[in-house]
């Protein structure tokens, strides 16, 4: 059988899926420190958005609370029956 071509022009070619052994360690100390902040950067950056929605949303609802409470002071008593103030529980 013969090859298309000479076999001196053939070309050693990498395995694209062979990674570099486990226990060959990493070229400096910095590479090392960059894997391990990695994943704890990623977090960051994408919860970054909900923690800032949610900071907005308590600060909004705590000048909307502030606000109400203003304009009508008692509304949370008259809303919102606690235990103290239900005659009833004391009687049980």
């Amino acid at each position: 059988m013969t090859t298309d071509h000479d076999p001196s022009r053939r070309r050693v070619r990498p395995d694209p899926y062979a990674n570099p052994h486990p226990a060959t360690p990493l070229s400096s100390p910095g590479v090392a420190v960059a894997f391990a902040v990695l994943p704890v950067l990623t977090v960051a950056v994408l919860s970054f958005p909900v923690a800032a929605a949610i900071a907005l949303a308590a600060l909004l609802g705590g000048v909307a609370g502030a606000a109400l409470h203003r304009r009508y002071p008692d509304a949370v008593g008259r809303t919102l029956r606690l235990p103290n103030d239900d005659a009833s529980v004391g009687e049980a």
